[in-house]
This record gives structure tokens, C-alpha cells and sequence, in this order.
């Protein structure tokens, strides 16, 4: 039997450590959540993406208002004769032939225009100030998404790594209750079915070991990921589920649960709106006349191959002129545009009236589930606590020959049960409170 038992246990080890064994040696970093979050804020991919985002918005303001400034454009031509334009003229009676034009002619010249009246234009630069705080607001909930996403992942590996141990004090006391029938079975004080249950449920036990430790990988690879780690590297993070236990009530007390104006989601549609609102008064812009000024200058060289280039006629020609351009009819696509803008509008209000009931119901439910968490934790800590003493008291009544082998499986399964659900009801809480926190906007955690 000790030998059956070692053997067993070697080959949970070899399964256990088999996911590391194969992995390059590295230094294990850990991590609380605090240090979590710190390093998903600074190497997340997300973040990157939400920074280069504003960097592009800046750029987009800079495009607009370079519109204000004058454009200067450079230009030149070269043309050629192939055969110069003929035309006859008759004088007294005798048609003579004239020849118009030269072989080469150059020209150079560059061009400027500055907008002086431009509606539209300075209508639209008011946009950028809008998109400038949609992005900013946009790149704020991508960092509240990841604490909620990370602060997730880092909870849930809390959750199985403690019923990690769970299954392993029930594997300890499962391995000696085993070892225990085995000895009385040799004496021949128990029968040999009873020590084949025994024995099985050493090895389910076993089972649920190597199970729980694949789920800890699992959720360590989710949270290196949200991290923005090496999927190879190594980490280690600190503490227990309980350890949250003794601060979550505080908690409750500073969050503002009936406050939605910090709500990521309903920030951006009032930006959104806002933008439809200039985008309305920019269409209104194109009902309004502009005025531009424009300056040209050329220089042109003519000649013929016979001519030496300095003898080439060579002369400039500029202009200045302002130019009034007058909206008067287009068909009517203008107001048609406006009305359509002005139904998006209404849309954009519709949709944010829908978005603001569907964020209440959902704090509504993370509230909800808070309360069920908490009424859960304090009877589960009981239940687990009495179910360790009824582990205790069974097997001495097994010893003693007061009690069956049946009362100390239903003893071991009642701990796993009452521990599973007590680290469960702390898990819920605290993934119900980031969710609520993430509802309402709290991004206290990423400043």
C-alpha cells in the first residue's frame, strides 16, 4: 500500500510540474494586484493603442487647423512645336502665308491662396476640441475595461489556487484515513470492500489535485495575457481570497453606487452628441457665402532651336484677385443633409436613454449579487469551519470503532463543498464589486 501510495503520488508530482518542465527556466515574478495593474497599465497592448489613438486625434487637430494658413504650390511646363500654326492674310489681292508660335517654350511659376471668409472651416475646427475629449474618454475606458479585466483574472487565480488547497488538505486526510483502513484491512478488522473504497477514493482525490492544478495554469496564463507578459515567463501573485475578507465592507462604504456621471459609456454618447450638434451647425455654414484671395505668378521662356537660349523671349505674368463664391440653389440637398443630422440626433438620444437603463440594471444586479455574496460568506466560513471539526470527529470515532468509513467520506465531502463555496461567495463578491466599480466609472486605481 505504501508503495501503490508513492507511486501515486510521484505521478501527480510528474503531471503537476509538467507545464513548467517544459517551459524556459526563468525568474518567478510576483505580483499583488496593485503591481498587476501597474504593469497591464504600462505594457498592456490595449493602453498602446489607446495612447496612439490620442496621438492621431492631436494630429487630426493639427490637419484642420492648417487650413487657416495660405497654400503655396510650385509649378512648371515645358512645351514644344512640332509644327507651328499657319494662317494666310491677303493683301491686294495676294494671299499671304503667316506662321504663329516658336519651337520651345518654358514657364515656371507658383501660386497662393488664404481662405479669408470661411464658415465651414472655422465650424469645423470647433470638432476638434470634441474629438479630442472622445479620445481622451475612449482611452479612459479601455483602462477601466483592463483593471476590471485584470482585476478579474488576478481574483479568479486567487479562487484556484485556495480550492487548490482545498483538495489537497482533503488529500492529506484522504491519503492517511487510507493508509489507516489499509493497516486494519492486513489485521483483518475491516473487510477488503472497505478498503477498496478507501483506496478509491484516495485515487479521486488524487484526481481532483491534478485537476485544480491545471485550472491555476489556466487562469495564470489569462492573467499574463491581460498583463501583456511573456505567455512564457513565470509569476507568483500573494495573498488569499480571504485576506480580502476583512476590508471588503470598507469598500462598500466609499463607492457611490447611485452615481452614473462618471460612467464611461454615457460620457462618450454626450460627446457623441455634442459632436452632432457641431456637425449640425457646420452644415448650417454651407448656406453661408466664403471669400478666398488668390496670387499667381509665372515666368515663361520662348524660343526656337536656331535661337541661342539668352536670346529667348523671356517675360512674367502675375495676378492677385479675391474671389466671392454664393450659395444660391443646390437642388435642395442641404436641407435634405440638415433633417438628416437632425433625425441622428434624436437617434443618439433614443440610444443613450436605452444605454442608461441597461447600465442601471446591470449595477442593479452587481448590487444584488453583492448582498448574496455577503449574506453567503459569513454561513460558508461557519460551515467550513464545522465541517473541519466533523473530518476531526469522524475519524476518531472511526478509530474507536464508534462510527463507519461511510461518515468520514460524507465528512471529507462536506469540507470540499463548504470550502469550495465559502472561497466561491468571497470571488463573487469582490468580481460583483469590479464590475459595479467599472459601471460607475471608478478609475481611482489607474491615476
Amino acid at each position: 500500500m505504501k508503495k501503490i501510495s508513492k507511486r501515486n503520488v510521484l505521478v501527480a508530482a510528474i503531471v503537476i510540474m509538467l507545464p513548467s518542465t517544459v517551459l524556459k527556466a526563468q525568474d518567478t515574478l510576483t505580483v499583488s494586484l496593485p503591481k498587476a495593474l501597474e504593469i497591464a497599465m504600462s505594457k498592456s497592448p490595449t493602453i498602446r493603442i489607446a495612447n496612439k489613438e490620442i496621438t492621431r486625434v492631436d494630429y487630426s487637430k493639427k490637419e484642420r487647423l492648417a487650413g487657416l494658413f495660405p497654400t503655396l504650390n510650385g509649378s512648371g511646363s515645358y512645351s514644344r512645336n512640332l509644327k507651328n500654326q499657319k494662317s494666310v492674310i491677303s493683301f491686294n489681292g495676294t494671299p499671304t502665308v503667316l506662321e504663329f508660335g516658336v519651337d520651345n517654350n518654358f514657364s515656371a511659376g507658383v501660386s497662393a491662396s488664404l481662405p479669408i471668409i470661411a464658415p465651414t472651416l472655422w465650424a469645423t475646427l470647433k470638432m476638434n476640441e470634441y474629438d479630442a475629449q472622445l479620445a481622451l474618454e475612449s482611452a479612459r475606458s479601455s483602462k477601466i475595461a483592463l483593471v476590471n479585466m485584470v482585476t478579474k483574472a488576478y481574483y479568479t487565480l486567487l479562487l484556484m489556487q485556495d480550492s487548490y488547497d482545498v483538495f489537497v488538505k482533503s488529500y492529506h486526510n484522504t491519503t492517511e484515513n487510507t493508509r489507516v483502513i489499509a493497516d486494519k484491512y492486513k489485521q483483518g478488522v475491516v473487510s477488503e470492500y472497505e478498503w477498496i473504497r478507501a483506496d478509491v477514493q484516495s485515487r479521486n482525490a488524487q484526481s481532483n489535485i491534478v485537476s485544480a492544478q491545471s485550472a491555476v495554469n489556466l487562469s495564470k496564463q489569462q492573467l499574463k495575457m491581460l498583463m501583456g507578459l511573456n505567455m512564457f515567463s513565470e509569476i507568483k501573485v500573494e495573498g488569499k481570497l480571504s485576506d480580502f475578507e476583512q476590508i471588503m465592507f470598507g469598500e462598500m462604504l466609499n463607492l457611490d453606487t447611485m452615481a452614473l456621471k462618471s460612467n464611461t459609456d454615457l460620457k462618450q454618447f454626450d460627446i457623441k452628441s455634442k459632436q452632432f450638434d457641431q456637425t449640425l451647425e457646420i452644415q448650417k455654414t454651407s448656406w453661408y457665402p466664403t471669400l478666398g484671395a488668390s496670387l499667381n505668378y509665372s515666368y515663361n521662356y520662348m524660343g526656337n532651336d536656331a535661337d541661342k537660349f539668352s536670346d529667348y523671349t523671356k517675360f512674367p505674368a502675375s495676378m492677385l484677385g479675391i474671389s466671392l463664391s454664393v450659395p444660391i440653389f443646390q437642388g435642395g440637398t442641404r436641407h435634405y443633409k440638415y433633417q438628416q443630422i437632425k433625425i441622428q440626433q434624436d437617434e443618439l438620444k433614443d440610444q443613450r436613454e436605452n444605454l442608461k437603463k441597461n447600465i442601471e440594471l446591470q449595477m442593479i444586479t452587481s448590487l444584488d449579487n453583492i448582498k448574496k455574496a455577503i449574506a453567503k460568506i459569513e454561513s460558508d466560513k461557519k460551515a467550513m469551519s464545522q465541517a473541519e471539526k466533523a473530518m476531526t470527529i469522524s475519524k476518531t470515532r472511526y478509530d474507536v470503532g464508534a462510527g463507519t468509513f461511510l461518515d468520514i467520506t460524507n465528512s471529507e465531502l462536506a469540507y470540499i463543498q463548504s470550502g469550495l463555496s465559502y472561497n466561491q461567495s468571497i470571488y463573487d463578491y469582490l468580481s460583483a464589486k469590479s464590475d459595479l466599480e467599472k459601471i460607475v466609472g471608478k478609475d481611482s486605481q489607474i491615476r
